[in-house]
């Protein structure tokens, strides 16, 4: 029986893109908690997250989950139970911002 696949150990080009995106202490931030099996990717994911619901629009206990991020415009489509919802956010700070 084959062992599990581990966590790749070095961030795909797409990853590097984001780190190179980010400022420097995002990026110390996110290489940070990027270990033990969590990706760049999934890491950005739950900093967006935790911004948005810090920045207080949230129902508590209400299921919010990231579904496409666009660097290029500083945008995050997150679902909110059956909705869409499209905010902005920092892409240095990974801050939402009004």
């Amino acid at each position: 029986m084959p062992a599990p696949a581990l966590a790749q150990s070095a961030p795909t080009a797409y990853e590097r893109a984001i780190l190179a995106g980010l400022d420097a202490p995002t990026r110390t931030e996110v290489r940070r908690r990027s270990t033990s099996g969590d990706n760049v990717t999934g890491v950005v994911a739950i900093i967006l997250l935790n911004n948005y619901q810090a920045s207080g629009p949230t129902t508590p206990g209400e299921a919010v989950s990231v579904v496409a991020v666009d660097f290029a415009r500083g945008t995050v489509v997150l679902r909110k139970g059956e909705t869409l919802v499209l905010h902005r956010f920092d892409p240095a700070t990974l801050r939402m911002v009004p």
